[in-house]
């Protein structure tokens, strides 16, 4: 692995490079995040201590601003491989977690594997060309970030149902807010700050019941529903994109991906 030329490859796409063996006193495993100096953003991969790693530029798209990176780890028992997206999106540089599916040898293949199944199958269905698949707007979808909006004219919810000024969230980034939205399906559960993955009713009225915990602590949350928006959807790394009508909600395949723990910068 050569240090000059991985930041040689970064450097193509418009972005800086910093890689980090280790820290000098303390165990570390791999990490990749987005850092900041005088200078600005740059790319900062920490490679660890604990297990031998090598990383390679698999494909560079220089136009697009992205590449797809490979990181190499060998184990006693086997060698694994953990894929990234990195890249230029609107406003800012970003890392996602590729996963760990066949066939993704490039910026394109990482893209479509980044897509959920609805996307895959409404750019299908709308026969979308290949050199369209990946526009942030096209006939099947619009995407901001790490969202896909599907358009669906046919969804026509009563107004009381409808929320206003709504945020979507994944994980711990920043929360993108949607003008209108609304849930539907689903399951209820009890959400509070040690319990983040909620509850189910039963759970949580045994430990109310016991003592373990204050009902006042819990917010009610919609597990998994489905969900679709309408209007300005806003984000401060983001262009707002403006749905003409309702649009489901879906994530990209990013939480899927085992690689993602190693990803320190999350939107």
């Amino acid at each position: 692995m050569e240090t000059k030329t991985l930041q040689k490859q970064f450097e193509r796409m418009g972005a800086r490079l910093k890689l980090v063996a280790s820290h000098p006193r303390r165990r570390t495993g791999l990490s990749i995040d987005i850092h900041r100096d005088k200078q600005g953003p740059f790319f900062n991969i920490t490679l660890g201590n604990e297990l031998q790693r090598d990383v390679e530029v698999l494909d560079l798209q220089p136009g697009q601003r992205h590449l797809l990176l490979l990181v190499r780890e060998q184990t006693e028992e086997r060698e694994a491989k953990h894929k990234f997206l990195c890249g230029h999106d609107e406003r800012d540089w970003f890392a996602a977690a590729v996963p760990e599916v066949s066939g993704v040898s490039s910026v394109r293949t990482a893209m479509e594997a980044l897509k959920p199944a609805e996307v895959l199958a409404a750019q299908t269905q709308k026969n979308v060309k290949t050199g369209r698949r990946n526009r942030r707007r096209n006939e099947a979808f619009v995407r901001q970030g790490e969202w896909f909006f599907i358009p669906e004219p046919d969804i026509n919810p009563p107004q009381w149902v409808i929320l206003a000024d709504e945020p979507l969230i994944r994980g711990r980034g920043k929360p993108h807010t949607a003008e209108y939205l609304y849930r539907t399906g689903g399951t209820f559960v009890y959400v509070n700050k040690k319990y983040k993955n909620g509850l189910s009713e039963a759970n949580y009225r045994r430990l109310v019941q016991s003592g373990q915990a204050k009902a006042g602590d819990f917010h009610l949350r919609r597990l998994d529903p489905i969900v679709y928006v309408k209007g300005r959807i806003t984000h401060a790394d983001h262009k707002t994109v403006l749905l003409d009508g309702w649009h489901r909600v879906v994530p990209n395949t990013e939480s899927k991906a085992a690689s993602m723990r190693h990803l320190a910068f999350i939107d």
